[in-house]
């Protein structure tokens, strides 16, 4: 039960602190955060808020505008939910996203950089003119597929309607 309770809070506080950097907060240093998830200690007393930075920018002067408005929030979610113990907010800058780009940037130089397909294999690997893939049972499996698709044809309409 004290587990529903404290992802509905954070959700809460995710859901509240967000909608005021849209919505309320004029700072221009915040205006392309983005608020990734909210944990909060199990007695609510403080609640860790990861965010990013769309569009990269300035993270010191972010951190800093979030730093400013900390207490507007706090007041404003205090207001929303019925806690004995308001959070204290802790800002922590997420690079998840950063990390993600990163590496599907090396990705796509890597495809960038591979051979055309047709040109070279990898080193063992045989294909299909190196006889690999089609001795072991090969016609076995053709023969079965054929007959049940030639059954299949002759019944048809006729065998389902009969």
């Amino acid at each position: 039960m004290e587990g529903k309770h404290k992802a509905r809070v954070e959700e809460t506080i995710h859901q509240l602190v967000a909608g005021m950097l849209i919505r309320k907060i004029k700072d221009p240093r915040v205006a392309n955060v983005s608020i990734i998830r909210v944990e909060a200690s199990r007695d609510y007393s403080v609640a860790k808020i990861y965010y990013n930075v769309i569009g990269g920018g300035g993270l010191e002067d972010v951190r800093k505008g979030l730093e400013s408005c900390k207490g507007f929030m706090r007041n404003a979610v205090k207001k929303e939910l019925r806690l004995r113990v308001i959070p204290e907010f802790v800002f922590i800058y997420d690079s998840t996203l950063d990390r993600a780009m990163a590496l599907e940037e090396i990705i796509v130089r890597l495809h960038e950089e591979e051979p055309p397909a047709g040109e070279e294999g990898l080193p063992g690997e045989a294909g299909p003119e190196n006889g690999a893939g089609g001795e072991t049972g090969g016609d076995d499996q053709e023969g079965p597929e054929g007959e049940d698709a030639e059954e299949g044809d002759s019944d048809g309409p006729e065998g389902r309607d009969a």
